[in-house]
């Protein structure tokens, strides 16, 4: 309490100088790790449908390589998904950060039951169920940076969670968890608009290897439901690490969290980050 007090007593500058406590490097060690199991969402949830649609997606995915007009589309959709999604998410969100989470299991049977609707109807089912799944993640998003301390009335909250659907899309998966601070300094700056476009691109991919592994008629349902609930569980996990790092860079400035980031990947460099 008496730390909380004297951080807000000292100015933006002094702020930034106020090292890592031990709670807070395990805080940090927890959202790194937290990064670095989130990587390859496709392969996990082609991993979870099984043998037999993963080598059908992989088939459907090769004859929507072979359309670049097709795989574009899918930009069209995120973007049209993502474009109101935030002012719709946070419509009745309490706004008491320790309210808890009553819906947790109904929302999971909803974007279960719209994945299977969708792959039993195919590609002409995915388009309500793509707006219906990126709704229904921005709102757990936003109530994971509720939950850290965030004003989701500020323009700063709406990117920062608009920015969680580009993280450790299939395309970075490759990606250290430090990347993930990379990928923040690209997005930093950037008009609203242009933001979007481009977390848009990147979902947009994602979406589109999704669409084609559950794009089979016999399984498809199934490939559905199980890859909308690894979504779910993806962003959800990317969220809870973000605007975990989010409210330690607001307490301790965000030059010492990346420095700690850098230390705890390489612990070797200093033994008071050694990992316990």
């Amino acid at each position: 309490m008496i730390e909380t007090v004297q951080q807000q007593q000292l100015g933006a500058a002094d702020v930034a100088k106020v090292p890592l406590d031990a709670g807070a490097r395990l805080e940090l060690q927890a959202a790194l790790r937290r990064l670095d199991h989130s990587r390859g969402l496709v392969v996990r949830m082609a991993d979870l449908v099984g043998g037999a649609v993963n080598m059908a997606g992989r088939m459907g995915l090769a004859r929507l390589g072979m359309s670049r007009t097709l795989q574009s589309r899918f930009g069209f959709v995120a973007e049209a998904a993502l474009a109101r999604a935030y002012d719709v998410a946070i419509l009745g969100l309490p706004r008491d950060p320790a309210a808890p989470r009553r819906q947790a299991a109904l929302t999971r049977a909803a974007v279960i039951a719209s994945g299977a609707l969708s792959g039993f109807t195919g590609l002409v089912g995915f388009l309500p169920d793509a707006t219906f799944t990126t709704l229904t993640i921005m709102r757990e998003i936003a109530r994971a940076a509720l939950a850290e301390g965030e004003d989701l009335s500020g323009e700063d909250a709406r990117r920062a969670c608009l920015e969680v659907f580009a993280f450790r899309s299939e395309a970075d998966r490759d990606e250290s968890e430090l990347g993930y601070f990379s990928a923040r300094l690209v997005f930093q700056g950037r008009p609203f608009t242009l933001l979007i476009s481009e977390v848009a691109a990147r979902y947009g991919v994602v979406l589109g290897e999704k669409a084609s592994l559950q794009a089979v008629p016999i399984a498809g349902a199934l490939a559905g439901a199980t890859l909308n609930a690894a979504f779910l569980d993806h962003y959800r996990n990317l969220a809870a690490a973000h605007f975990t790092i989010r409210r330690l860079e607001r307490q301790h400035g965000r030059t010492i969290v990346r420095e700690a980031a850098e230390r705890l990947k390489n612990p070797a460099q200093d033994a008071s980050f050694t990992e316990t």
